[in-house]
């Protein structure tokens, strides 16, 4: 792998690990957050060559999402805040994480052992999920984010989009940064904290952005 990618997914590592840490409640400390992830975001984005209008497509798209499924629909609820100022452009360094890795010739070399790792380990979950925690809305979820990676011609970056996603789901539900309502609001549907199915939103995202861009985000896998 590129020495610029290892270095990216090492520091946005770090990085990720110590906001959700650091998250908190205050304007300051807020503005703070939003000012570092920003900044983070811009300066790998040109380091690793990003199109900076998938970068900004994704942002905006993302935050649009957030104020949709969250402030409208009341599907998850963030504790510090009504919206973190770092999670806009925290949600364009996951989508930059993906691309990167899914670019890289070692990734692309094991990419259909990956998507069969992701499809199969991520069933497991959903069903495991729905049959002890009666995760009906991550159930749901889930079949629709498999089914768009069976019919992607770009497999490995939704596998890898899924499984970032699913390691910060977890990371940040465990520590309380963010909580998914147990009820899914008019739908009925129950929900685990965080659904199993929650890494769709980002396949739907990374899909958004490529009909938006009209671009290929990274090249397509050989058949």
């Amino acid at each position: 792998m590129q020495r610029n990618a290892i270095l990216f997914i090492i520091c946005s590592t770090l990085f990720v690990a110590a906001f959700l840490l650091l998250d908190g409640p205050g304007l300051a400390r807020q503005l703070l957050l939003g000012a570092a992830t920003t900044a983070f975001l811009g300066f790998f984005a040109v380091r690793c060559g990003a199109d900076l209008r998938q970068i900004v497509t994704v942002v905006i798209v993302a935050t649009t999402g957030e104020c949709v499924l969250s402030l409208g629909f009341g599907l998850y609820s963030y504790r510090n805040a009504l919206i973190p100022a770092y999670v806009p452009f925290g949600h364009g360094i996951f989508y930059l994480l993906a691309v990167v890795t899914a670019r890289e010739e070692l990734p692309r070399r094991f990419a259909k052992w990956i998507t069969r790792f992701v499809l199969g380990g991520g069933t497991l979950y959903a069903i495991g999920s729905f049959v002890f925690l009666r995760d009906e809305w991550g159930l749901l979820w889930w079949l629709i984010a498999a089914t768009l990676i069976l019919r992607s011609r770009n497999q490995l970056l939704l596998s890898t989009c899924v499984i970032y996603t699913i390691i910060l789901e977890l990371a940040g539900t465990a520590i309380g940064n963010w909580r998914w309502t147990p009820d899914v609001p008019l739908l009925g549907l129950h929900s685990a904290n965080p659904p199993s199915g929650v890494g769709v939103l980002y396949v739907l995202l990374d899909l958004i952005t490529v009909a938006i861009c009209a671009t290929p985000l990274v090249a397509e896998e050989p058949a």
